[in-house]
């Protein structure tokens, strides 16, 4: 086991494979049946693999293998006809429920094994089989093999589930289910358009108005949710270039106390924690950079004044 300073101890993964749709853990997309969930995963998994701007976001640069995992009759096929320009890129893993420890185990192995860096699983109830996701204890035990596999394999995990009638698309049932996911997708049904509402520990919330359909997704409406906030994403030499102008010397002493600072300047970053992988992203794209092994933080070689 190996114990490292939280000042010392740099981020290696992206925040984002899309900003504001896709953080690099657990993201849940939640709606009513017929929303339009498996229509939002489809043109996520076609934006990360063909590298498309998607609702006016860029995907990252990285190479992303995607396995999607279905429950529904026929979901092979259906997958397969959606993504019909990607099948030479696409695995499609047996359906397997959060109480087939082996099944996952192997997953696990085969996916480091093949390079899979991305699952969909569509859809919780089916993955959930008979468990009661009313009960906060049950909901844990169903993501546990989930949360395994991401810290196994290092892959981000997209998961559709119902929405709650009438409830803008939150999850139905417990909110510890929400509660799981690191950044959420609610998507609310409309007559002639929907809405997606995001959210969660990475930035701050948005609303778009969208049109969605398997082949199409095409913003309608964008606009923050919040409007007083400013944006969380708006580029790393500017979030560098703020920090060195504003941040006093005393909060640079370390990126603890920078990431509390930073938490505090209404800039999207909800937490410390965030706020602080944010600042040990700077460091490690060298715009930021220490005053020695654990001096004060400083510019970087790559610092655009």
């Amino acid at each position: 086991m190996k114990v490292v300073l939280a000042s010392e101890w740099i981020e290696e993964s992206e925040e984002w494979l899309i900003p504001h749709l896709l953080c690099d853990s657990l993201t849940l997309i939640s709606g009513e049946p017929k929303s339009g969930k498996t229509s939002m995963a489809g043109h996520i998994v076609r934006s990360l693999v063909l590298k498309q701007e998607i609702l006016g976001f860029k995907p990252t640069d990285k190479a992303i293998k995607v396995a999607y995992m279905g429950f529904d009759f026929k979901w092979k096929r259906e997958i397969s006809d959606r993504l019909d320009d990607l099948t030479n890129l696409l695995y499609l893993p047996d359906s397997a429920t959060y109480n087939s420890t082996e099944e996952w185990d192997s997953l696990a192995d085969q996916m480091i094994a093949l390079g899979i860096n991305f699952l969909v699983i569509d859809h919780l109830y089916n993955y959930a089989n008979e468990a009661d996701l009313d009960r906060q204890n049950q909901v844990q035990m169903v993501f546990g093999p989930i949360m395994k596999l991401i810290e196994k394999t290092g892959t981000a995990v997209l998961l559709l589930t119902q929405g709650a009638r009438n409830q803008g698309g939150r999850a139905a049932h417990s909110v510890a289910i929400e509660g799981q996911a690191r950044w959420l997708l609610r998507l609310s049904s409309g007559q002639h358009n929907k809405t997606l509402k995001t959210t969660g520990n990475n930035a701050e919330p948005r609303e778009f108005k969208i049109r969605l359909t398997p082949k199409i997704l095409e913003l309608v409406e964008g606009k923050p949710a919040a409007k007083e906030c400013k944006p969380a994403d708006g580029g790393l030499p500017d979030r560098a270039r703020f920090i060195m102008d504003n941040a006093p010397i005393e909060a640079r002493e370390s990126t603890t106390k920078l990431g509390s600072w930073l938490a505090s300047q209404n800039l999207g970053l909800n937490t410390p924690k965030s706020a602080r992988t944010a600042v040990n992203n700077l460091i490690k794209g060298e715009l930021l950079s220490r005053d020695g092994v654990k001096g004060r933080i400083i510019k970087g070689p790559k610092y655009i004044g």
